[in-house]
């Protein structure tokens, strides 16, 4: 008799035996259970007598590993901004070693053994365990396009596009959710390929106003554009954007009429490294406008040297379901030197820039900033200027 056959069994006899009144029925039940499973008499009536009590499953907890690289990761992890584990792990030795390096985080050979063997599943779920104060907001409706020019023909660049210098260009509101008034700005603009990035505050979107915004983050572009691209708005389709795009033979386009889509790289920008950073208020003065071109100054390295992004590098469709395949997280500034995109000089200084600063002394730094808006209005105006 198998052990299952066996318990089935003993449950149907234990129901009768405890439901016997007399003792020789229950006599004659103890002997046929005897008989049929070979049990000692004593016990079978233990078993008959008795419900079974369910068995505990034994849950044996492995002892957590990676217990003396814990702080290493943690300071690592608020050192670039709390980023998931897909985007942590590439660079997670090499931005302990730096933080190392800045005296901000002690390393030993074990610690560094365990950063270095811990896998991303494992790093996800240390993570998980961790509460992250960045705050997450949720998304506001935008309002629709202006009225469509037909200036610069409708176009959008192939998800797969690999010359880097392809730039996104978009304007982000502080309205604070009332559009009345004259309030501030955000340009933001960013490479499709190496996700290099930047961004300008100013009051209002006046056409002038944003074409200048625009030069001044030109002007600093680590290598060379080829081509723009812009929503419908008339801030972007004007004369002198097209103008100086013909100056320049970039290539310029706009997006189909109500397709966010085509602008995304850009998009997904504006929510990480400005709504997540500066939010939904309103700032409609000089000295507020100052004060987010002094964060961008901080966000801008932090986030180009530092921080690590993913890219879609393959994309495959079985029915209705899209399947995308991402590669290993990197920096904007390693994508662009694998790219071989930057001039020697250019990537000296900018390495050097990497090794003098520390990443958490970087994101302490925008903390504050951020913690602190009401400043001296004339010192931030003159440090703007």
């Amino acid at each position: 008799m198998s052990l299952s056959s066996r318990r089935e069994y003993l449950g149907v006899m234990r129901s009768r035996y405890q439901a016997s009144k007399r003792r020789t029925e229950k006599s004659q039940i103890l002997d046929e259970v005897v008989s049929t499973t070979g049990l000692h008499r004593k016990y079978a009536i233990r078993v008959l007598a008795h419900s079974p009590i369910p068995k505990q499953p034994i849950r044996r907890r492995r002892p957590k590993r990676y217990r003396e690289a814990l702080p290493a990761i943690q300071l690592t992890w608020e050192a670039l901004d709390y980023p998931c584990a897909e985007r942590l792990h590439p660079v997670l030795l090499a931005t302990a070693e730096l933080l190392h390096h800045h005296g901000e985080l002690p390393l030993n050979d074990v610690v560094r053994s365990q950063l270095q063997g811990i896998s991303r599943a494992t790093l996800a779920r240390r993570l998980a365990e961790w509460p992250t104060p960045k705050v997450r907001r949720a998304a506001l409706r935008s309002r629709p396009a202006p009225g469509i020019q037909t200036i610069v023909p409708i176009g959008r660049y192939a998800w797969n596009e690999t010359r880097p210098g392809a730039l996104e260009i978009d304007l982000v509101e502080h309205n604070g959710g009332s559009s009345s008034g004259h309030y501030a700005y955000t340009l933001d603009v960013v490479d499709i390929v190496t996700g290099w990035s930047a961004r300008r505050a100013v009051l209002g979107r006046g056409q002038a106003g944003i074409f200048a915004a625009l030069q001044w983050i030109v002007g600093r572009w680590p290598f060379r554009i080829w081509a723009l691209h812009s929503d419908n708005g008339s801030e972007f389709i004007n004369a002198f954007l097209l103008q100086f795009s013909q100056q320049h033979s970039y290539q310029f386009s706009r997006s189909r009429p109500f397709k966010k889509n085509d602008n995304a790289h850009v998009e997904q920008k504006n929510r990480q490294l400005v709504r997540e950073v500066v939010g939904y208020g309103r700032y409609d003065t000089l000295e507020e406008v100052a004060w987010l071109n002094q964060i961008y100054e901080c966000l801008d390295p932090y986030a180009n040297l530092y921080l690590p992004s993913r890219k879609v590098i393959g994309k495959s469709r079985n029915g209705a379901h899209l399947t995308k395949t991402y590669d290993t997280a990197q920096t904007p500034f390693r994508r662009a030197v694998t790219a071989g995109i930057l001039d020697s000089t250019t990537q000296i200084s900018l390495e050097a820039e990497i090794l003098a600063q520390s990443p958490l002394a970087l994101h302490r730094h925008l903390e504050r900033l951020l913690s602190n808006p009401s400043q001296d209005p004339s010192a931030l105006i003159a440090a703007a200027d």
